[in-house]
């Protein structure tokens, strides 16, 4: 066996941090607040008050965009369907993509469905967390935000291509 996966536990991920939800309607955001708000939407929103001043994963609690993860840290509020996690005793960036990896196939076995779907608590709190030393999780975080902010860029460099191109066509048949 590797090495570095001999040194591994598993804890639940209620163990690892403290989960709680957003206060709010979703009516209450404002277009030109203060703070970002935080719904079950991928977009954030803004709104005039905060409730945490702390560096979380904000998880979508229903809706279409059930499970979907952002990472935040300073002052923001939350809808009151959204999940907030803090107070990480591993290293958050390791849990974001452990989540960002595990937790759909999670959701697609324990979602409760109504009209909207939606998760309990209990389907955060109970996830089991493969946990490697704290210089592991560091080394496999900072190895995928270089790939994302390299995906970003990636990303921004081909729209700059495709506008160019558009913008070339335009001109071949004015």
């Amino acid at each position: 066996m590797n090495n570095k996966l001999q040194n591994t536990t598993k804890k639940k991920l209620g163990e690892l941090c403290t989960i709680t939800t957003g206060k709010l309607d979703a009516n209450a955001m404002k277009s030109e607040g203060l703070y970002p708000f935080f719904t079950c939407a991928e977009d954030v929103y803004r709104i005039d008050s905060f409730a945490f001043d702390t560096e979380a994963l904000l998880v979508s609690g229903n809706g279409a965009n059930l499970g979907y993860i952002h990472y935040y840290k300073g002052k923001f509020n939350a809808y009151q369907r959204t999940y907030v996690l803090s107070n990480f005793i591993e290293d958050i960036h390791y849990i974001q993509i452990y989540l960002e990896a595990y937790l759909h196939k999670r959701i697609a076995l324990e979602k409760s469905t109504s009209n909207t779907p939606y998760i309990v608590l209990a389907t955060l709190a109970e996830m089991p967390i493969i946990i490697p030393s704290i210089k592991i999780q560091k080394d496999i975080s900072n190895k995928i935000l270089i790939l994302k902010s390299k995906l970003i860029t990636e990303i921004y460099i081909h729209n700059c291509y495709k506008d160019m191109r558009q913008f070339l066509l335009s001109q071949m048949f004015i």
